[in-house]
């Protein structure tokens, strides 16, 4: 995996995003084929977002979204969207339920139809 260190490009991404915080540095990955922003303030790895598309202001807004500060904010989208997904997943399972049950009554139904129920409850012994 080679690593180029990006120091300047067409729209000043570099230099905007050391405004934001001075320990940002951006490199292109070679073998991933993306951008990747690192942080040198951070212990261990220094890895913070990869970029696919190319670098443009789309950087700078998911590296502010993305500070310790918003933390709370950031939190706080996770667990409503969580909630979204839960609430989702728990109707698609009702309604998978009840649209089973409706076939199965609905079945149960018909059915009753073709069966002698005169002797059903009768115990015959052989």
């Amino acid at each position: 995996m080679a690593l180029i260190n990006i120091k300047n490009d067409v729209f000043d991404i570099c230099d905007r995003i050391r405004e934001i915080d001075s320990g940002y540095f951006i490199v292109y990955n070679t073998s991933a084929h993306r951008f990747e922003i690192h942080n040198k303030n951070q212990f261990g790895n220094t890895f913070c977002i990869t970029v696919e598309q190319g670098l443009d202001s789309r950087v700078i807004s998911k590296l502010r979204k993305s500070r310790i500060e918003n933390i709370d904010k950031i939190i706080h989208e996770i667990d409503e969207n969580n909630a979204k997904l839960e609430a989702e997943s728990r109707r698609k399972v009702h309604d998978e339920t009840s649209f089973k049950l409706k076939e199965m009554v609905d079945y149960a139904k018909k059915r009753e139809a073709d069966c002698d129920f005169a002797d059903s409850y009768q115990t015959t012994w052989c």
